[in-house]
């Protein structure tokens, strides 16, 4: 995903979302009006529904973890309980082509590894870079290409160009994800080159970063570049993207290393819904075309 061109294309709402989307700022960071997303129905693969563990054929069901807090990839609906965004238009995708029901479960981002390890969750798609380490953990397949960003307020936005000028501010990040590891690195160069304190704010979710951000606690955040354009966006100037993304790597769904049939299922769906065009659809209704990957991958992020 090209840093400055992606960004630039970014900024267009898609026409439904331009249509249908009405944005309140509250301190929380914002409240979404947004229509379900449609996505042309999926015929069965009975070749790729024969590979899925045999206790998922038997219930007929899949179990998903999701986020609800990560616009456009995951967001709540209008009715405050239904989850809407990329992911979910994705597995439910994905669950057709298998033939099962996909049952969306809201999960925090810092405990879906160890759903996943545990079988509380069969998949999740959450948001989750596919870096080397966490591949020692649970099995990757990737859905998109992504990197991470700053999102500033409209204050601060004019000194931050990248990591290296948040030296001085208080930065907001989500626990369990690699910019709270990011940031924490840039806090130590700022205090080894003497320059002035860099305050990691690390909140259980984007919505405490938003928060942070709307009521100036914190001076930016960091976070993946799609939600950190699409807030920018929806902001109306109240928060502004700073400097260029970083770090490209790949968002995946995560399933247990144990279930190697499972992880085949999953990528052969995904890779079916590129072939026919419905993850290009996906994409474009939510205004991510930038992040398309031509092929499904598993364990593809190389850092």
């Amino acid at each position: 995903m090209p840093g400055r061109h992606a960004r630039a294309r970014a900024t267009a709402l898609p026409p439904a979302l331009a249509t249908l989307l009405t944005l309140t700022v509250t301190a929380c960071g914002g409240t979404a009006t947004v229509n379900q997303s449609k996505v042309p129905d999926q015929r069965v693969d009975p070749a790729l529904r024969a590979l899925l563990p045999r206790d998922i054929r038997d219930k007929g069901s899949i179990t998903s973890a999701v986020g609800n807090d990560y616009p456009p990839l995951s967001l709540l609906d209008i009715d405050n309980k239904t989850v809407i965004g990329a992911e979910p238009d994705l597995i439910h995708a994905v669950g057709q082509i298998l033939g099962v029901r996909v049952h969306l479960v809201q999960a925090n981002f810092d405990s879906i590894i160890g759903g996943v390890r545990s079988k509380r969750y069969d998949v999740a798609i959450q948001a989750m870079l596919d870096k080397k380490e966490r591949q020692s953990q649970v099995t990757f397949v990737d859905y998109m290409k992504t990197s991470s960003s700053i999102l500033a307020s409209g204050k601060a936005a004019g000194n931050i160009r990248s990591l290296t000028s948040l030296c001085g501010s208080q930065v907001a990040v989500e626990q369990g994800t690699s910019q709270v590891d990011d940031v924490a690195a840039q806090a130590e160069k700022c205090a080894a080159n003497g320059r002035p304190e860099l305050e990691k704010l690390v909140f259980p979710d984007s919505v405490g970063c938003f928060q942070a951000l709307s009521t100036g606690r914190a001076d930016a955040f960091v976070g993946g570049t799609p939600t950190v354009v699409y807030q920018a966006q929806m902001s109306h100037g109240r928060f502004r993207t700073a400097g260029e993304p970083y770090r490209y790597l790949p968002y995946g769904i995560l399933i247990n290393k144990e279930e190697p049939t499972l992880v085949r299922a999953v990528r052969g769906a995904l890779q079916k819904l590129i072939g026919n065009g419905t993850y290009a659809k996906i994409l474009k209704q939510w205004n991510i075309r930038s992040g398309a990957l031509k092929n499904a991958t598993v364990n593809g992020g190389a850092a």
